[in-house]
């Protein structure tokens, strides 16, 4: 699961199960399918975003620190250029 979150109060903008991230060398490409209203919400706030992969055995966080966060409106596609990334592990009780 990919969340993305208002870095100030961690208000959610998006949740998705539909998403690619793509090594590119010092920097991880995210990419995932949304319309043009959660678009305009994310780009809003392109320069306070907390990106989190989740799953069953870690969370990962993700962080554009130069706000690279585009929206491809012919392919209805938001793709976020990060430039941080931090992994932890899930607790399990």
């Amino acid at each position: 699961m990919l969340l993305i979150r208002h870095s100030i109060g961690s208000r959610l903008l998006c949740q998705t199960e539909l998403y690619t991230i793509v090594n590119k060398g010092e920097r991880w490409e995210i990419s995932l399918p949304v319309d043009e209203e959660t678009s305009s919400k994310i780009l809003n706030f392109k320069h306070e975003l907390n990106v989190f992969q989740v799953n069953e055995t870690e969370k990962t966080w993700y962080y554009s620190s130069d706000a690279q966060v585009n929206y491809q409106p012919n392919e209805k596609q938001l793709v976020i250029l990060a430039d941080h990334k931090t992994v932890y592990p899930t607790i399990t009780p």
